[in-house]
């Protein structure tokens, strides 16, 4: 069987290759490639990335073969983009066209380079058009006026342009969807917007993979977490509503004057000139923010994490917190509840396919600031988390099951070449 994929992550033997660092994130796609092949001992796998070269390359590392695709934006394809894509296709000749993510430019070039028509699956990661109207978190017209920054001029990353921006990837979207016959995804919120986009797409259940590290032990336990101590794994953007969790912060402060955030992501509280050179806007109002609520210290800002750093956060934490204004499955979520982090969750997307509420985490409305508070400090008043983190594991373990999910893809893609 040959597969392409198309990836806008480079897998790890591909970076090492070219010298580049190994990417923080998407660690969970190289890992079901690997668990892919072994599943298929005739599998002969191509990967198609982008690359911000001038030349399309070809490397064979490991078995998979890669194909480098010079790309100017990841918002809309070009003609260099589509006719590299098209290149890639006719060396590779593959049976079958594996797209991950639908909402880059990558994935429509290589829909309008398939002249062949041979037959495409996308997998849904995020999903644009659901997520476009809360890109700016909710943000006001002041808040985005009054925090600009030189970054914003230099690169256009305006807060004004979130939602613009992610509108455009959108429209990559749609064409996309409405250009393949078939497509995956793992929640209900996924599945309704895709079927409003093609009604007539078949649809296509299959649950993700993890990184490697969160199957091994050591896991959470309430004895060896810091106390008090709340860990987010995103601060970048306003969609993951880190603002909104900073005004629970000052409730939960008032009862709990010791608790610690641990938050990924550049510190926002760095007086180093060319550091904050850096800023987008977004930095630049979580600073004002934090320093007008009286927080900062209780806040920690850890910069870009690696896999055993990440995994190193979640088991320090007393709680793990989601806090985005919408999501459609969240990695990070998922990480948390494969090593039993008790977990409080913003009720959005599709997270609710994975908490059950009180069951195997917490949920609550974005808006409700007070609400997340004192989800918050109901764990932290918990000694005893041994059911719900055993509940969170093992609900976990089922949905992130490498060998079931590499099943589950190979049964998807015999049913689409059978057809």
């Amino acid at each position: 069987m040959r597969v392409l994929w198309i990836s806008i992550i480079e897998f790890p033997p591909l970076a090492k290759e070219l010298g580049h660092s190994l990417p923080l994130g998407c660690g969970w796609l190289y890992s079901s490639a690997m668990a892919l092949k072994k599943n298929i001992s005739e599998l002969q796998l191509g990967v198609i990335v982008y690359s911000y070269e001038d030349q399309f390359e070809e490397y064979h590392i490991d078995d998979i073969t890669y194909y480098l695709v010079p790309t100017k934006s990841m918002e809309s394809s070009d003609k260099r983009q589509i006719a590299a894509c098209y290149e890639a296709i006719t060396i590779f000749q593959p049976e079958l066209i594996h797209i991950h993510g639908t909402e880059h430019s990558l994935a429509q070039a290589v829909c309008k380079a398939n002249t062949a028509n041979i037959k495409t699956v996308v997998n849904i990661q995020g999903l644009a058009s659901g997520i476009a109207p809360f890109a700016d978190g909710g943000l006001s017209l002041w808040d985005k006026l009054t925090n600009i920054t030189p970054l914003d001029f230099y690169r256009g990353t305006f807060l004004l342009n979130a939602r613009r921006s992610m509108y455009k990837r959108a429209k990559c979207e749609e064409y996309v969807i409405r250009h393949s016959s078939d497509i995956i995804g793992r929640t209900q919120w996924d599945r309704d917007h895709v079927k409003t986009i093609n009604p007539g797409i078949n649809y296509h259940f299959m649950n993700e993979t993890l990184r490697d590290s969160f199957y091994e032990e050591p896991y959470w336990s309430y004895d060896k977490c810091q106390k008090y101590t709340i860990f987010l794994s995103n601060s970048n953007v306003p969609l993951k509503g880190v603002h909104m969790f900073m005004k629970a912060l000052q409730i939960i402060v008032k009862k709990y004057p010791k608790t610690k955030v641990n938050i990924c992501g550049s510190s926002v509280l760095n007086n180093d000139l060319k550091k904050m050179i850096h800023f987008q806007g977004y930095h630049l109002y979580l600073r004002r923010m934090v320093k007008k609520m009286g927080i900062v210290e209780h806040l920690n800002f850890m910069g870009a994490l690696t896999e055993m750093q990440m995994k190193q956060a979640y088991l320090d934490a007393n709680v793990y917190v989601l806090c985005s204004a919408i999501e459609n499955s969240s990695n990070s979520l998922c990480e948390a509840q494969m090593l039993g982090v008790p977990v409080v969750a913003s009720y959005c997307g599709g997270t609710p396919t994975l908490v059950t509420d009180g069951e195997t985490g917490y949920l609550y409305r974005y808006e409700e600031a007070d609400m997340l508070a004192q989800r918050i400090m109901d764990l932290f008043n918990i000694q005893d988390h041994t059911d719900l983190s055993k509940r969170e594991r093992n609900t976990a373990s089922e949905r992130h099951n490498r060998q079931a999910n590499a099943n589950r893809l190979v049964e998807i893609y015999n049913s689409i070449l059978e057809k």
